[in-house]
């Protein structure tokens, strides 16, 4: 990646979220929030609980949108075996273990569930927890400087227009979580663009914390046409 370049998407991202015109993602911190409020591995009504977990009043297209459920299958997962379910997020969240193998087996046991409510449901044939975007939801809401979310098309487009040499395949989940680190750690350096943003969420429903989503954030938005801003970097 070219330092320059990123130096100035992240100028063009700060005039566009100033600008406020089309910046609508603050949902995202709002989603954060209310995730580590209610998410507790123990509780007895799991299903509540998860349900509660993913809870946005203002946006639900993390786990819910045009073809896209995973919620509503994993809540038909914990109706079958809430137990199971319990045990799936603990290994997934247990940062000792290989984050792909953790992935990789998550994602094996809702193919399994998946498999044997189909026998009895004809309609039941996708549990949409494959592709690592929701499941870079739940990492990224349990450790918000670990993980960020993932959705490939945008975040491809980003590494092109900073000149990538090297851009993380659809099947390098690890990777993409490096690169994101170290996209925040240079952002991050920015105390302009952190107190702009900590200014636009200074709302207590939205995190108070440093997070990975910052990145996502930037990348998310080049989606929107960023070069009508006119920037230059000091070198």
């Amino acid at each position: 990646m070219v330092l320059d370049l990123i130096n100035l998407y992240k100028e063009k991202y700060k005039l566009f979220i100033l600008e406020g015109k089309d910046y609508n993602e603050l949902y995202k911190w709002e989603s954060l929030k209310n995730f580590q409020d209610n998410w507790d591995i123990e509780a007895d009504d799991f299903l509540e609980m998860y349900d509660k977990s993913l809870s946005n009043e203002i946006s639900s297209n993390l786990w819910a949108s045009q073809f896209f459920y995973p919620k509503s299958a994993m809540i038909e997962f914990i109706k079958l075996d809430k137990e199971r379910v319990r045990e799936m997020f603990r290994e997934l969240f247990n940062e000792e273990l290989d984050i792909e193998k953790r992935i990789d087996h998550f994602v094996f046991n809702c193919d399994e569930m998946r498999d044997t409510i189909e026998k009895e449901n004809s309609s039941f044939k996708n549990h949409f927890h494959d592709g690592y975007r929701i499941i870079s939801v739940y990492l990224s809401f349990r450790y918000p400087m670990t993980y960020s979310i993932y959705k490939y098309t945008e975040f491809k487009t980003f590494m092109t227009l900073v000149r990538a040499k090297s851009i993380p395949g659809t099947n390098e989940i690890g990777r993409f979580f490096k690169v994101m680190k170290t996209i925040y750690n240079i952002i991050s350096k920015d105390e302009q663009l952190m107190n702009i943003h900590k200014e636009l969420r200074k709302d207590q429903k939205y995190y108070q914390g440093d997070s990975l989503l910052l990145a996502q954030d930037l990348y998310w938005c080049t989606r929107y046409d960023l070069d009508r801003f006119k920037v230059s970097i000091k070198n």
